[in-house]
């Protein structure tokens, strides 16, 4: 078996837990709190935050959490949207910040897991017993949560069915094609999130992320996030990452029973019974705002 691949019931001794953070000083303490009960099977914990852009008290929190922490650190890269005014592209420049810690820093030639979380309050769910579930089976280079309620992050999901391509760019499709706003979003973005009951199969994927996911440390080496396409737009920056570690062979699951989230804010306009009601346009155009919310 590669040594990007877990292996079942064998846990990694070292794990670098990081992310990104924006504006974070009201809740990071909280969000620090939850992933260290979950995680706390693991021996050495590394937490490794990048910030960004705030206009709050996040950098004097974050030195401060230097101190109440053991083996904390964070990088504090300033205001980047001036240089880079597209979101996803700042998404991206963050992101391969903590790679290239990972890759470079010799405090990390250890770490043998990498746990990328979100920052913005998503995973109030996560637990122990959710986190422990990876190590049932092996196999994998990645392992993305699942939420109690409807599956969020439909932008970084791809599956040859469930979601083959940008459902964002299949929405402008659809709305160029004659259907309204809110019979677009549906279709295509809204209609995807289906829930995964925790006692589903494992589902492999090309692409996925939903607020938190594990990562062997080895399946990360020479890899890059990506925040533009060729033409320069807006795609979402897991994507890339991923695309070139399926192109190496390794295996990308969601773990419907490593549960981080219920009703994620970004779901939170849907019902789902035997059909999905109808999203009033106006909370349609929130929830697209939420979708394409969060840090950096």
């Amino acid at each position: 078996m590669s040594a990007a691949l877990a292996s079942a019931g064998k846990l990694p001794q070292q794990v670098l837990v990081t992310g990104l953070v924006r504006n974070c000083a009201a809740g990071i303490r909280t969000d620090l709190q939850r992933l260290q009960a979950a995680l706390r099977a693991f021996p050495q914990r590394h937490w490794l935050l990048v910030e960004s852009d705030s206009a709050d008290d996040s950098v004097a929190t974050l030195q401060a959490l230097c101190h109440e922490h053991e083996n904390f650190r964070f990088l504090s890269l300033g205001a980047l949207r001036e240089r880079l005014p597209l979101r996803t592209d700042r998404l991206a420049h963050c992101r391969n910040a903590y790679l290239e810690e990972l890759q470079g820093n010799p405090l990390y030639r250890d770490v043998e897991l990498v746990v990328v979380s979100d920052f913005d309050g998503v995973n109030t769910h996560i637990t122990e017993a959710g986190v422990m579930s990876c190590w049932q089976r092996g196999g994998w280079a990645m392992c993305a949560a699942n939420q109690a309620g409807p599956y969020y992050d439909i932008w970084a999901l791809r599956h040859p069915l469930w979601s083959p391509n940008d459902c964002f760019a299949m929405q402008r499709f659809l709305h160029r094609h004659g259907l309204s706003d809110e019979r677009a979003l549906q279709v295509a973005v809204l209609g995807r999130m289906v829930t995964l009951p925790p006692t589903a199969d494992w589902v492999e994927v090309d692409s996925a992320f939903g607020g938190l996911a594990l990562y062997q440390r080895a399946a990360l080496e020479g890899v890059r996030y990506h925040g533009l396409d060729d033409e320069g737009a807006e795609v979402c920056e897991h994507v890339a990452l991923h695309a070139v570690m399926r192109a190496r062979q390794h295996r990308l699951f969601i773990n419907p029973a490593m549960v981080n989230a219920g009703i994620a804010e970004h779901a939170e306009h849907l019902r789902f019974s035997r059909q999905l009601q109808r999203v009033a346009k106006a909370g349609a155009r929130r929830l697209l705002g939420s979708l394409k919310g969060g840090a950096a």
